[in-house]
């Protein structure tokens, strides 16, 4: 098995996450630079202050996994070559070019480094909390060392989290490693596992102290350990519910414990408050600002079965209906509410009319205009959404059609009431998880479709460790899609027509 020092993948980001820089740089543990950035509590703190920051602008990020993700779900669609979307979403399909040269490189490349980054910070706080005992006073003289340590893992969850759920294999390490020892490499159900290790005490700490965070933390509304303790909870439930790679995979998961998380989940929308300084979301800006990203036709036929799922040539606007503009039985309401029609399309032909799209997202409009609303990644109707997916799992069909029945598919969609059966209960899901959810959160369309194999034929199921660390870390080059991989494990060997 492969395995790797601690030399490059933990180094600390301390100058990014109190500075904003946005260069990596290889650091020496024993540099007394980086060993000064966690000297005193204030500066621990202040490391703290920003993790959730790491998080979410890395996940949200243009050059990031997101487009790319969105585009390979079949859920938006854009020609343009920008940040892997035009690769990524080829029709047939093609594999990920995994080599340091790739133009589109830093897609998988910087999201990767952020990640381990937030990692690395998250556990030099714990090292100086849990490992050395540093007390983290408040200007008014109270303990706020639960608060740290619990951002702190939470932190920690979110980055081996996410490599867990978009790479298919990475490194474990924790405050309490062993750092010179050699560390094997693990599988992504593995990261999945010690995310939700790294969670469950940040929601321990939450449940057994009082706390209020700062707030340029996360700002736009009061987090105290309560609304904390919510978000740590429904992370567990997303990690457990969308790292599945196949049908198989799904039908595995534990469903009782995806419950038990949700249960205890968001009541609020996640939703920090942009400044277009500290906190932006570039994923919502260049998915559907005006001559980018458009919403592919298969979400449009979903909420308007008239509507084609596919754009099949150049005369294809010469046989659509007429937009839906208000209500019309069996017709999403939010096509109209959340959803803009267009007339023309600026795409590139030569690169497929598969792309092409008469609609946009408009629910994000109020962002896109003033670049300084809050930005949900995470509502509280996916958390309803993975308690009703636990209850189905169970055979509850009661139970999740009522949660179902009572959530936006009625009360925004306009759609009528769904059976308590097992068939229409996964199809409502699937169904809100693409249009009450659209956009919300990086891969939630991707991870939807990857975990019922409907990804198209091709799609990578998950990406390689980045070219560029493989060469770093002396690994053998690989990656997957088209035929590269195992079928059904790393590519998709399924689809949705």
């Amino acid at each position: 098995m492969k395995t790797f020092k601690y030399f490059f993948f933990l180094t600390v980001m301390a100058a990014f996450l109190i500075t904003g820089c946005e260069s990596l740089e290889v650091k020496n543990l024993n540099d007394p630079d980086f060993a000064t950035a966690f000297s005193q509590p204030s500066d621990v703190k202040g490391v703290a202050g920003g993790l959730i920051n790491t998080w979410f602008i890395n996940t949200q990020e243009y050059s990031g996994p997101a487009l790319a993700l969105w585009v390979g779900a079949d859920a938006g669609t854009c020609s343009h070559g920008n940040v892997a979307m035009w690769d990524f979403s080829m029709e047939p399909r093609i594999a990920w070019d995994n080599t340091p040269s790739y133009g589109n490189a830093v897609v998988t490349e910087n999201f990767y480094k952020k990640m381990y980054s937030l990692l690395a910070s998250s556990n030099e706080i714990l090292g100086k909390l849990v490992g050395e005992g540093m007390i983290i006073e408040g200007d008014g003289g109270e303990d706020e060392t639960p608060m740290v340590e619990a951002m702190a893992y939470l932190g920690q969850g979110l980055a081996l989290g996410y490599v867990g759920l978009f790479f298919d294999k990475g490194f474990i390490a924790k405050e309490d490693t062993d750092l010179s020892e050699e560390i094997e490499i693990s599988p992504y159900s593995d990261l999945i596992t010690e995310a939700l290790l790294s969670l469950d005490k940040c929601i321990a700490l939450c449940e057994s102290n009082t706390f209020t965070l700062p707030a340029p933390w996360i700002p736009g509304m009061t987090y105290t350990q309560k609304e904390i303790g919510e978000f740590a909870n429904s992370m567990a439930a997303r990690f457990l519910s969308f790292a599945p790679r196949n049908k198989e995979e799904n039908e595995a998961v534990n469903w009782g414990k995806v419950l038990s998380y949700a249960n205890k989940g968001l009541t609020y929308d996640f939703a920090p408050k942009m400044d277009d300084v500290h906190w932006y979301d570039q994923y919502h800006t260049y998915a559907n600002y005006q001559g980018w990203g458009r919403v592919d036709m298969r979400i449009a036929n979903m909420m308007d079965p008239e509507m084609p799922a596919r754009w099949v040539g150049a005369d294809q606007y010469d046989h659509l209906p007429a937009p839906k503009t208000s209500h019309v039985d069996g017709v999403d309401d939010r096509i109209f509410t959340d959803f803009e029609y267009l007339s023309s399309n600026t795409f590139r032909v030569e690169r497929g009319y598969y792309h092409f799209s008469c609609y946009r997202y408009s629910r994000f409009d109020d962002y896109l205009s003033t670049w300084v609303t809050p930005s949900p990644v995470f509502r509280k109707a996916e958390n309803d959404l993975l308690r009703a997916e636990a209850m189905m799992h169970q055979q509850n069909y009661d139970g999740a059609a009522e949660i179902i029945n009572a959530g936006e598919r009625i009360t925004r969609g306009g759609l009528p009431p769904i059976a308590a059966t097992a068939t229409e209960v996964k199809d409502a899901i699937f169904h809100e998880r693409h249009i009450e959810l659209f956009e919300s959160g990086m891969g939630i369309e991707f991870c939807t479709m990857r975990k019922d194999d409907k990804l198209q034929k091709g799609t990578p199921l998950h990406f390689p460790i980045p070219g560029q660390q493989l060469e770093v870390n002396l690994m053998e080059s690989y990656s997957f899609g088209a035929t590269k991989g195992v079928a059904g494990k790393d590519y998709s060997n399924g689809g949705w027509f």
